[in-house]
């Protein structure tokens, strides 16, 4: 068995299987049994896709010998066997470590992640071809979960430990969990470690998730050169997704080319999945919204308001405050952002009723507004630098009542506003005049 282990170590899975099955034939039943039982246990790597071929190997086991039912190994088989066909596998306590490993398998294939965690706790040690298998399916429990670093993580574990043809895969899994978890700089590392894959359908997967890490790093223009990469391997396929059309809008969106999000959006909707054209929808109407096609915006923005079950109503609030404010109707603009408030998106709700109170010259009220944005947003965010500028700039109309409060956010917003901003110069403007009063003995209200 040490042979064909080795080769299963080295990624040479035919050469595994045929000892395998050359070892199944001996001439003394036990020894044929043995080798029938990690021929059973070769098939169960490949998943539920080998279902028909692991029972039979495991009828083999029995045939040439009955007394390996007891074998820990046969048991862990046949309860990921059970598990495969839809039957709830039988538990028990191995401390046959492959045992434990297969036992692990039945566990999160039957929907029970966290009693596949703990079983792999008691799989150790295993041999080489296993251990990387391990920590891959340590890592699609935790995912399970939720736990998308920790995730990420075991991924990791198993591509290093993995076979070089097996790598690129892995990385495939070890980078959408990173994205997940908002790691982008980590998913588009170890997607250029594992390489694109050598078939169609992963290598599309490949860009498609570099796309997506170098969108998140405030590249997009790269992001759009990797989806025509991907586009064109799914049109070898024949089969274009959803996924990589919603991303190219997304991209579109970031470089202002909305008409081009429009027909992204557009096509990405007519490929979804009936469970995610409400949020493909929300996409193409933000997309219609800025390009100025107003009434095909409100109509879409209002049809998803009206669904109760679509869970991002609260954004759909925000987005329709906008749509008011950019049509001068302000009283409609402060009710749907009162709205958004309610529904849970504070922060794009204050904003909208800061401008509402700003265009009004009703300064004390929309700086109010302001700041609470400055809390809520995350930093850097539009929203947060919007109501930092506009704070600073309402500060100085009421003739700097409070100097430290217009430096300390006049270099806050700096630090996020670009240096050609047209906004970069009015901000130092007004940060120079806040230290000229501090250092003149100007006390703070």
């Amino acid at each position: 068995m040490d042979r064909a282990e080795r080769f299963l170590a080295e990624g040479r899975y035919q050469e595994a299987f045929g000892e395998l099955v050359r070892r199944a034939q001996a001439p003394l039943p036990k020894d044929a049994a043995r080798a029938a039982l990690r021929l059973a246990e070769f098939y169960a790597l490949y998943g539920e896709a080998e279902l028909e071929n692991l029972e039979a190997a495991l009828a083999q086991v029995l045939e040439l010998d009955p007394g390996s039912r007891e074998d820990p190994l046969f048991r862990a088989l046949s309860a990921l066997a059970a598990a495969f066909r839809g039957e709830p596998p039988t538990p028990f306590a191995p401390e046959d470590p492959r045992a434990a490993y297969h036992l692990a398998q039945a566990a999160l294939f039957a929907g029970e992640p966290e009693q596949a965690i703990a079983l792999l706790e008691a799989a150790r040690p295993l041999p080489a071809f296993l251990a990387w298998r391990a920590a891959d399916l340590r890592a699609k429990s935790l995912e399970d979960l939720g736990k998308s670093r920790e995730a990420f993580e075991a991924y990791q574990e198993a591509f290093f430990k993995a076979p070089a043809e097996d790598r690129p895969y892995l990385a495939l899994d070890a980078a959408a969990a990173a994205l997940d978890a908002g790691l982008p700089e980590e998913a588009k590392a170890l997607l250029a470690a594992g390489g694109p894959p050598p078939d169609p359908d992963a290598e599309a997967s490949w860009h498609y998730l570099t796309a997506r890490a170098e969108l998140a790093l405030g590249n997009p223009r790269r992001a759009l050169d990797l989806l025509a990469e991907a586009e064109r391997r799914e049109a070898e396929l024949g089969e274009p997704s959803y996924g990589v059309a919603l991303l190219k809008g997304q991209a579109a969106m970031e470089l202002g080319r909305f008409a081009e999000a429009q027909e992204a959006f557009s096509e990405a909707l007519s490929r979804a999945p009936e469970e995610e054209r409400n949020y493909l929808r929300h996409e193409l109407a933000v997309a219609l919204l800025e390009a100025g096609k107003s009434d095909e915006a409100e109509r879409t923005l209002k049809a998803l308001f009206a669904d109760p079950a679509y869970p991002h109503r609260g954004a759909v609030a925000a987005d329709l405050a906008e749509l008011y404010y950019r049509l001068a109707d302000l009283e409609a603009a402060r009710a749907w952002g009162r709205e958004a408030i309610r529904l849970g998106q504070a922060a794009a709700g204050e904003l909208f009723l800061a401008h509402v109170a700003y265009d009004r010259m009703q300064l004390e009220e929309a700086l109010a507004h302001y700041r609470r944005v400055a809390e809520l947003a995350p930093e850097g965010s539009r929203e947060w630098l919007v109501a930092q500028q506009t704070a600073v700039e309402i500060l100085a109309q009421l003739g700097y009542p409070d100097p430290a409060e217009v430096l300390e956010r006049a270099r806050l917003a700096l630090r996020h506003t670009p240096p050609a901003d047209d906004w970069a110069g009015t901000l130092r403007l007004y940060a120079e005049r806040a230290e000229e009063l501090l250092r003149d003995g100007r006390t703070l209200n």
